[in-house]
């Protein structure tokens, strides 16, 4: 919901797609991952019980080979 298409409908400069995520520092699963733990404002956060460990690198994961 808040990244269709790998965009961001609350920050737009903050898309999902590798260009963006490389501009804010975010190049590798290992920081998706902190992202989603540790999110700036606006982002919701996705602790350990709300997304394991191993679901979380699956995400980014995803994230990676989808959004080029």
């Amino acid at each position: 919901v808040c990244h269709p298409d790998g965009g961001n409908i609350i920050n737009a400069k903050k898309t999902l797609h590798r260009e963006s995520r490389e501009a804010n520092g975010i190049k590798t699963a290992e920081d998706i991952v902190q992202n989603m733990r540790n999110p700036g404002p606006g982002m919701t956060k996705f602790d350990e019980t709300i997304l394991p460990d191993q679901d979380a690198r699956a995400v980014a994961d995803y994230v990676l080979k989808t959004f080029r």
